[in-house]
Parts: C-alpha cells; sequence; structure tokens
C-alpha cells in the first residue's frame, strides 16, 4: 500500500479529470483494486498500468468501452476494481449505430471527415477538458483527448502514424487544422488551456520538421515568409514539410521575417515563386507586399508571388499585383507544382 496513490494523484498523473477516473472505475470496472484501512480508493501500479493503457488506446480512437474491454482482456480473468459496477454504456451496437467502430481504422482508411460533419470545430460553446470539434472521427478526437492530457508523446506518433500513411496534406488539412482551429474555439470560450494550445503546436511542428522526401530536384526553390509582425508560421511548416515530401526545393524564413529579408533572399536565390503567409492584419503587410512585388519583377527570370492566410483578406486590390492567394495546403501544392 505505500505505493498506492490516493485517486487526485493518480488523475494528475494520467492528465484525466478525478471525475474521469470515477466514471472509468463505476461503467467499465478499471479503477483501484485497493483500499485504505479507512476505506478509501487507492490505485496500485498496476493500476496505474491498466488505466495507461486505457488512455493510450481511446487517444488512438478507440470508444472508452471497447479500450477497456481490451485493457480487461490483457489482464488476469480475476482481476475486477474494488467498486466496479460496469455499464453497457457504448456497448457494440451503440459503438455501431454511432459509427465509432465502422469509422476508427488503427492501421488504414481515410483521414477525411465523417458524413456527419466537416471535420471543422462546432461553434457551440465547450466546457470541461474537451474540445469543441463537434462531429468528428474518432481518430481526430483521440488526438485530442491526448493533447487535453498534454500527452505530447501520443499526440506526435498518432499524427506521425496518419503522416506516414496519408500524407503531408491529408494530415495537415484534416488533422491538424481542426485541432488547432478547435483549440482556438477552446480558448475564446474559456479563456484557458493557453499551455494546451503551445504544446498541441509545438507537437504539430515537430511532427512536420521530420518529414523527409526524394532527393530536391535541381528546381529553384520556394520562398516561403511571414510578414514582418506575423509571430506564427506553422502553416509555412507544413507547407515547407508537403514540399519536401515531393522533392521540391524551399526556403523557410518563418515568423516575424522583416521585408529587407525577404528581398534579399529573392536576389540570392532566385526562386520560382515566393509565399506571403499573414494570419493577422497587419500595417507592414501592405509596404511588405509591394516591396517584394518589385522584387519578383526585377529578376532576370520569372517569379510568381503569391499571398497566403486569412490576414490578407482585407487587402482588396492590392492583390492584384500578385499571381494569387492560396487558400489552402491542397491549392498551394498544385500552385507551386505546376
Amino acid at each position: 500500500m505505500n505505493d498506492a496513490l490516493t485517486p487526485g494523484a493518480a488523475a494528475r498523473l494520467l492528465g484525466v479529470a478525478p471525475t474521469t477516473l470515477r466514471s472509468w472505475d463505476r461503467r467499465y470496472g478499471i479503477g483501484p483494486g485497493e483500499r485504505s484501512p479507512g476505506g478509501h480508493r487507492r490505485y496500485s501500479p498496476a493500476d496505474m498500468d491498466r488505466l495507461r493503457e486505457l488512455c493510450r488506446l481511446v487517444g488512438e480512437g478507440f470508444p472508452p468501452a471497447s479500450a477497456a474491454r481490451r485493457v480487461l482482456e490483457q489482464d488476469a480473468p480475476t482481476y475486477r476494481s474494488t467498486s466496479a459496477d460496469v455499464s453497457s454504456e457504448d456497448s457494440p451496437d451503440e459503438a455501431h449505430r454511432t459509427g465509432h467502430e465502422s469509422t476508427y481504422a488503427p492501421s488504414g482508411g481515410s483521414l477525411a471527415p465523417s458524413d456527419h460533419g466537416s471535420g471543422r470545430p462546432s461553434r457551440r460553446r465547450s466546457g470541461g477538458d474537451t474540445l469543441p470539434l463537434g462531429p468528428a472521427p474518432p481518430l481526430l478526437q483521440g488526438i485530442a483527448r491526448a493533447a487535453m492530457r498534454m500527452d505530447c508523446e501520443l499526440v506526435e506518433r498518432l499524427l506521425w502514424s496518419a503522416l506516414e500513411e496519408h500524407g503531408t496534406v491529408a494530415t495537415w488539412e484534416n488533422l491538424a487544422m481542426p485541432l488547432l482551429y478547435g483549440m482556438g474555439r477552446k480558448w475564446e470560450d474559456t479563456r484557458r488551456y493557453v499551455e494546451v494550445e503551445h504544446l498541441l503546436s509545438w507537437s504539430v511542428s515537430s511532427v512536420l520538421r521530420r518529414v523527409t522526401g526524394p532527393a530536391p530536384s535541381t528546381a529553384r526553390p520556394v520562398v516561403l515568409a511571414c510578414l514582418p509582425h506575423e509571430m506564427h508560421g506553422l502553416p509555412l511548416e507544413a507547407l515547407a514539410a508537403a514540399l519536401r515530401e515531393r522533392g521540391r526545393p524551399q526556403r523557410v524564413l518563418g515568423p516575424c521575417t522583416p521585408a529587407e529579408a525577404t528581398v534579399r533572399t529573392i536576389a540570392r536565390t532566385a526562386p520560382s515563386a515566393v509565399v506571403l503567409w499573414c494570419h493577422a492584419k497587419g500595417d507592414q503587410g501592405v509596404a511588405t507586399l509591394r516591396a517584394v512585388a518589385r522584387a519578383t519583377s526585377a529578376g532576370r527570370l520569372r517569379t510568381a508571388l503569391y499571398t497566403a492566410g486569412p490576414g490578407w483578406r482585407e487587402a482588396g486590390p492590392l492583390t492584384r499585383i500578385t499571381d494569387g492567394h492560396l487558400s489552402s495546403l491542397t491549392e498551394a501544392m498544385t500552385h507551386l507544382l505546376r
């Protein structure tokens, strides 16, 4: 009993709420196998191992009841928590009706959102330790749960597995973007969980940096730069990874790139295209766009200029000096590989 944990301590180690532990114990029979002399619940190391496995399976997209059955099947048949009263919630028939079992594909299947929703977060307010994703595939829900538990290892493993199977574009548009949008909505609704947003962004960035592809071709590179005031360049990292995956050389200047640095890069590298990212409208956007447009037209070789990001929505006629606006990663790849 010396190494047994209280429910509060167990919940903190697992990154879940104590009410979640009570729910798993009551519904699925996975809970503490010991009691203190005073009758209080205590979690042994073996109990914690079972709960970690349950968290892992739920993070991979299994409905909690299905995940619990798998955990219990791995244990000795005599195991049972001290207060288990397993309910029929999330039974196989119910899971089939809601599409959980049929849409989850541990080693295959599509990343496209289910027919019940677009994969983007719901506009409904969200409470508790959940993200407002609306109807979403179980894999997306599982990654969201892992992110809210701050389990960055599981988040990165699930994202990388999806990326290896489906590619950068599909993983970004169907998993990473809905997660990041959902995290933004969570902050708007609660003004909390900034730490989860930072951890999720870091995890997505870490996975994107691991993407490799064929040896870069001898084609002229694509330059990817943010505006001087733009601090968030994660979408450019996704575009760089997608280009790398296809063997297309690129030069990423990243967040807060001074206009003169982008201009000098154009002169030094003679790129085939330049993409200027702007998420939030800023005073330096117009001046930077004009300066870069002059630089792209001054070279002996043709250089295409594209804008990307929602910050350009009010640029109006200024976008006419570019070759177009890239509204998605799919569209960007279509233009840049053309």
